[in-house]
């Protein structure tokens, strides 16, 4: 415990006296080391709440694409359960029965019979995986709401219009098979909606960016 405390004290002295000889850029870096989510939540209101997350396809894609609708709903509840501290996040299997069960109202009253707090809706408008007949590019449009049950109210809102990936090129379909790419897809995409309601570090979107294959 001494060694951690001592240890601390040396790297504050050290970020308290770069900037006198190196600059500015070493003032960023000494900030990195001690906060590197350096991105904030645009939406910190999940904390301590009960959530369910839900995403549902368009009418169009309600056949073609239910399936991804449902595993990109599993992973952003799993990185909002890691992610968010004390958020309580409903299973996904829980969310599943019950859309199965009901004729689909709206998410406040799913989120009511879920006895959630708040529900996470994602509104999948558009999904796709090809590039022509031979490459791999995702593409991917949702309107993500946060709605407080009691009342109704949206809380939160954002669009993603037109999310692609990868972001510079495209993927030979001989390289990979379509269950990869549409699983390595739908992870990116779930770590895009995530990132509203938790800090994350900026490199981190850099490196998928900058990705090629």
């Amino acid at each position: 415990m001494f060694a951690t405390v001592s240890r601390g004290i040396r790297l504050t002295a050290l970020a308290l006296t770069m900037p006198a000889f190196c600059g500015c850029s070493t003032l960023l870096t000494a900030a990195y080391l001690f906060q590197p989510a350096d991105v904030p939540a645009e939406f910190k209101g999940l904390r301590g709440k009960h959530v369910a997350v839900v995403c549902r396809p368009i009418v169009e894609l309600e056949f073609s694409d239910a399936g991804s609708a449902r595993e990109l709903a599993t992973m952003v509840g799993t990185q909002l359960d890691s992610k968010v501290r004390r958020a309580r996040l409903i299973g996904q299997q829980e969310v599943a029965r019950w859309i199965d069960e009901n004729s689909w109202v709206d998410y406040p009253t799913l989120g009511k019979s879920l006895d959630a707090d708040l529900v996470v809706g994602i509104d999948l408008e558009q999904f796709r995986m090809h590039e022509g007949s031979t490459l791999y590019r995702g593409r991917a449009t949702a309107h993500v709401r946060v709605f407080e049950v009691l009342t109704k109210k949206v809380l939160y809102e954002k669009r993603i219009d037109d999310f692609t990936f990868p972001s510079n090129t495209a993927i030979p379909s001989a390289d990979q098979s379509e269950a990869e790419f549409r699983g390595m897809f739908l992870q990116i995409l779930s770590q895009k909606i995530s990132r509203c309601f938790h800090a994350y570090e900026s490199r981190e979107v850099f490196a998928e960016d900058s990705l090629t294959f």
